[in-house]
């Protein structure tokens, strides 16, 4: 990909040098790195979004795909198959690296998980 060339306001450039000093990069680090956790987050609202219309429909979902993978974008169905790796090959294939919930539909619309944390006691002698 070609580079690109972008125009800032001369007062975020000045605060983008002193934020680089401050964290010992440079400044093309440090605005790559803040892209990057946007786009992260951006995505991270995008699943929770496509998680709330997957229990949404989650009903007539069970009718349709019982058993199988669906692929959830923009609070649609997109894409569904029993295989979820060939399922989100099809998916990467067609939206690249855009957020896309790839969830299997069960009887329950969420997953329960239980975590056990273990208690470290001292060992006595």
């Amino acid at each position: 990909m070609a580079e690109m060339k972008l125009s800032l306001q001369p007062d975020l450039q000045m605060e983008l040098v002193h934020v680089a000093d401050v964290v010992g990069v440079d400044v093309p680090t440090l605005l790559a790195q803040a892209v990057r956790d946007y786009l992260d987050r951006l995505a991270e609202q995008k699943i929770i979004a496509e998680s709330k219309a997957f229990r949404a429909m989650h009903a007539e979902l069970l009718q349709r795909y019982r058993g199988e993978y669906v692929a959830i974008h923009d609070g649609k169905v997109v894409d569904h198959d029993v295989d979820l790796c060939a399922l989100n090959r099809r998916i990467r294939a067609r939206y690249g690296r855009i957020a896309v919930l790839l969830q299997r539909v069960t009887e329950r619309p969420e997953v329960e998980l239980v975590i056990r944390s273990p208690k470290l006691e001292p060992i006595v002698p």
